[in-house]
């Protein structure tokens, strides 16, 4: 014959089993992830795009740099616009009237020879004569900034240190930052059209 257990140690046996039955199950440790980087463009996607005249253009359709020599907009040391300059800037208006735009971003760059201040304001100088030029024309979306030395695209010295003159020319420029954005008329009627399910 069992000998009935005291009435404490029952309750307790029957919390202790409880407790087991229904205790949290631990939380699995968060399986890591890995943020993909931002995928760098191609060489395919920065390519040429159609000008007319001999403007240098370099980018995508929706984006893309006119890029335009210093030497022919300004005289040396200056930042007042070359009557030579008109030309150019002409061909750039007529493109930016064929293709469109949405925003233009003018930066004016310098080479490395000489004070870096001093070439900061003269690249500043610059870049907002281009400016004046562009919303004299009636390119109102326009905002310019001078950036001095930075980013160079060519050598300013050669490898044994002595002076590379073309490569500073080709860092002497201005470059005009063209921005379109995608057409949200379109992709709106074309997400109607998608969703009433007609031909896309």
């Amino acid at each position: 014959m069992h000998r009935p257990i005291a009435l404490p140690v029952a309750i307790a046996l029957t919390l202790a089993a409880c407790e087991r039955q229904h205790a949290p199950r631990p939380l699995a440790s968060p399986t890591p992830f890995a943020v993909e980087p931002a995928p760098t463009p191609s060489s395919s996607a920065r390519t040429s795009v159609a000008a007319p005249g001999d403007l240098r253009i370099v980018g995508s359709e929706t984006q893309y740099d006119i890029v335009l020599p210093s030497d022919v907009l300004f005289d040396f040391d200056e930042a007042a616009l070359r009557p030579e300059a008109e030309p150019l800037l002409a061909k750039v208006k007529a493109h930016l009237d064929a293709r469109g735009s949405d925003q233009l971003h003018v930066r004016g760059y310098t080479d490395a020879k000489g004070d870096d201040a001093y070439n900061l304001t003269l690249s500043q100088n610059r870049a907002a004569a281009v400016c004046r030029w562009l919303k004299s024309k009636g390119e109102t979306f326009t905002n310019c900034m001078g950036l001095g030395e930075r980013d160079p695209v060519a050598p300013n010295a050669r490898p044994d240190g002595s002076d590379d003159p073309a490569g500073r020319q080709l860092n002497r420029r201005v470059t005009i930052s063209v921005v379109k954005y995608p057409d949200a008329k379109a992709m709106i009627e074309k997400a109607r059209r998608q969703a009433a399910g007609a031909p896309r």
